[in-house]
């Protein structure tokens, strides 16, 4: 079968691309769709469609055998595929080469499929195959949004999100994506992902808090550090870094419900980037911060913003 998207094969044969859609919808282009906004077609029909436009084929599979050279090859004549015992670091469950099928259905509950040539069937199977250092340095693990869309829909229960973390870990630090690497580091040394200092939170809230005493909310006082509190409100620092009014949303909610509740004083970040960038020692510590101020304030409720 021959591969292709819309855009690739109208460029090959100097078409609009709704020509081509329109070839495909009329059945005079034989393809059917594909995973990740693919198409497939028969490779002896994009064969035909080169001849018909005197075009020299972009691809030549080294798999391919024409029915014609098929029947005059002997047994002893094609050599079996071997793999040389490369075992993947990578691959968490030697069964998933046989698990996984191959089928599509990952590609097609994938929000980003196709998206510089990311196909979730790719990802794991070149993880069985040993192809780690491949996996590591490619950008997919990092456009993927970890919806884990496509390891709901895998009906072998392949574990492709926690395979996208270990990719992701697998990296060197200094060679993660610029801000992931930047607000991680950033959040161990002060506590937020953005480096806004204490002082600077506390007097947003506090200014935050006079506000909606004025506005809408009688006798409102944020409260930080409240001990028993019930609830402790953690936060995602790009609100007060640059949308500081969307916490009013919350604390108008509260005020109207009656609601006990807190805000720590310090590693009050609630968004941790440790979990998306595979940074599993960062993570760790990042969440015991968090525990320690449950424990600290003695409060029996978590809020995360995520």
């Amino acid at each position: 079968m021959y591969e292709f998207k819309v855009s690739q094969l109208a460029e090959e044969f100097g078409v609009h691309r709704n020509t081509i859609r329109n070839w495909i919808n009329a059945g005079t282009l034989p393809a059917k769709e594909g995973p990740g906004r693919k198409y497939l077609m028969k490779f002896h029909d994009y064969q035909k469609l080169c001849q018909k436009f005197g075009r020299e084929p972009h691809v030549h599979p080294s798999n391919y055998v024409s029915p014609e050279a098929l029947g005059s090859l002997e047994e002893t004549d094609i050599e079996p595929l071997e793999l040389k015992g490369i075992k993947s670091v990578l691959a968490m469950e030697p069964t998933w080469a046989d698990a996984c099928l191959t089928c599509g259905t990952c590609a097609s509950a994938c929000p980003i499929s196709g998206v510089d040539g990311l196909d979730p069937r790719k990802i794991v199977r070149m993880a069985v195959l040993g192809m780690d250092q491949e996996l590591v340095e490619s950008s997919w693990s990092w456009k993927c949004t970890m919806c884990a869309k496509c390891e709901e829909a895998c009906p072998a229960n392949i574990q492709i999100i926690a395979l996208m973390r270990k990719i992701r870990g697998a990296r060197e630090r200094d060679k993660v994506p610029g801000p992931i690497h930047k607000g991680v580091v950033m959040c161990l040394e002060r506590g937020n992902n953005l480096g806004i200092p204490k002082d600077d939170f506390l007097f947003l809230c506090e200014d935050l808090g006079e506000e909606l005493a004025e506005e809408s909310c009688p006798g409102f006082v944020t409260p930080v550090d409240v001990h028993g509190a019930r609830v402790m409100v953690t936060v995602n620092s790009k609100e007060p870094f640059g949308e500081p009014d969307d916490m009013k949303w919350w604390w108008k909610i509260f005020y109207a419900a009656g609601e006990s509740w807190t805000i720590p004083s310090e590693n009050w970040e609630g968004v941790n980037w440790g979990l998306f960038s595979g940074d599993d020692e960062s993570m760790k510590t990042v969440v015991g911060r968090i525990v320690d101020n449950m424990r600290r304030l003695n409060c029996k409720v978590l809020l995360l913003p995520e």
